[in-house]
């Protein structure tokens, strides 16, 4: 169906909008700073220590000191969130960020290159990346109306990801004009301005997230931590979905993650084809995470994920396996990248309306903890997998598995079902008052 040119000044009226919120402004554009720096940052890191050492294996350290703080911190973080002024812990992840960063630069430009202070600085940006992102996450929903979540969480993504990719491009002119410290020195200083901006923010504290919580001690917070996951068991279309993520983003890591190997030994493409097809994807992921809001995916977020980024990225990803050729993989990473832009956002948007605010923290730390503990399974897992079968047998292995369990995911009856349904009984937007939750939110819906 084609829409309107008045139903489309209507979407872009809804984005100007939006971006003259001042709070969600700070927050949109802090994330974008923070989003471009540490692109520039990654690239320039893995040169530093590869060039410097000449090791596939200390590049590999280096990912997995992120990854790994990752997923030690990620619940702890998340129990913060919802223990604390989550304005005030965005500041101080950003300034510890930034002090990470910088350390590096003076350690690099005083002492010269240092392996276990560049994994140690990496480890603490990526535990304090935690705490960060489950924070920015919950907040958001208090800044925008209801109405607009989905399209504030759209403009998010879509604008991060087309960052992350013009990111990796720069930080490869910085690093032969002005060297590799000097986009590491960027990264600081964009968490810096990150930290200024949220500063200004004007936000009263949520009442659900009780001032009170922290005196409880260390017993009260994995008491708090305890209650997260318990929660989590009971809401069974977010624990469904949760599990399907392991499997979606398994097969996705595993394809994203070797996809050099599929363009130079497959496709016989130069270092410009995987730059292009990095591009695409990223292009589609952006559409897709714009659509959730036009098409109001929201209402029905439990196949809105299970259907683009299971049935359909695994179609997508077999489709490249079997039609080995540039312009089919172009469009099949295009399709991924919509397919689960489109998935994430409605997912997100749907969490943000549906979990209870003051379990928001532990419920998107718990996720990200399911999330980021599959990526180095899928790596590890796919290098010997391809080692075995090959590159291309092994994507179309990874297909199978992945249409395989999109399907087996949408017989789950919690899941299938869970959505925001406005008018629907019991169910009452943003009202902490809770009554009778939503398919798969127990606690009642999420509130303002």
């Amino acid at each position: 169906m084609t829409r309107t040119p008045r139903a489309d000044s209507g979407e872009l009226h809804r984005y100007r909008r939006l971006l003259r919120n001042p709070n969600y402004f700070r927050v949109f554009a802090a994330g974008l700073g923070s989003i471009a720096g540490s692109s520039i940052s990654a690239v320039c890191l893995v040169w530093v220590v590869f060039f410097d050492t000449g090791s596939a294996l200390d590049v590999g350290l280096l990912a997995a000191s992120w990854i790994v703080a990752a997923i030690v911190f990620s619940v702890f973080g998340g129990t913060l969130v919802d223990r604390y002024d989550r304005r005030r812990l965005m500041i101080t992840a950003d300034l510890v960020r930034a002090a990470a960063m910088a350390g590096v630069v003076l350690d690099l430009r005083e002492h010269g290159f240092d392996l276990t202070g560049i994994l140690a600085a990496y480890f603490v940006v990526g535990a304090f990346t935690t705490v960060f992102n489950p924070a920015e996450q919950a907040i958001v929903p208090a800044l925008v109306g209801s109405g607009d979540v989905a399209e504030a969480n759209g403009l998010v993504r879509s604008s991060r990801s087309a960052l992350q990719f013009v990111g990796a491009s720069v930080a490869g002119v910085l690093i032969v004009t002005l060297g590799a410290p000097v986009g590491i020195a960027v990264n600081a200083a964009t968490y810096v301005v990150s930290a200024a901006l949220l500063s200004g923010m004007r936000l009263a504290p949520h009442p659900a997230v009780r001032p009170s919580a922290p005196s409880g001690g260390t017993r009260a917070y994995f008491a708090s931590l305890t209650e997260g996951f318990r929660w989590l068991r009971g809401a069974r279309g977010f624990l469904e979905l949760t599990f399907s993520a392991t499997f979606f983003n398994f097969c996705s890591g595993l394809v994203g993650t070797f996809l050099v190997v599929f363009s130079t030994e497959v496709l016989h493409g130069s270092a410009l084809v995987y730059a292009i097809l990095l591009g695409v994807e990223v292009a589609g992921t952006g559409l897709g995470s714009l659509l959730v809001g036009r098409v109001g995916a929201v209402r029905w977020a439990g196949r809105a994920w299970t259907i683009p980024y299971g049935v359909g990225a695994g179609s997508a990803a077999l489709v490249l396996a079997l039609v080995p050729s540039v312009p089919v993989t172009i469009a099949a990473l295009f399709a991924l990248g919509l397919l689960g832009g489109f998935a994430g956002t409605a997912w997100l948007t749907a969490a943000q309306l549906l979990v209870p605010t003051e379990m928001q923290g532990r419920y998107f730390g718990i996720d990200s903890l399911g999330s980021v503990a599959i990526l180095p399974a899928a790596q590890i897992g796919g290098a010997f997998l391809i080692v075995a079968l090959g590159v291309q047998r092994s994507y179309l292995l990874t297909a199978v598995v992945w249409i395989a369990a999109g399907i087996a995911f949408l017989f789950p009856r919690a899941l299938r079902e869970l959505g925001v349904r406005p008018g629907a009984p019991g169910v009452t937007l943003r009202s902490d008052a809770g009554g009778p939750g939503t398919p798969g939110s127990p606690g009642g819906t999420r509130a303002a």
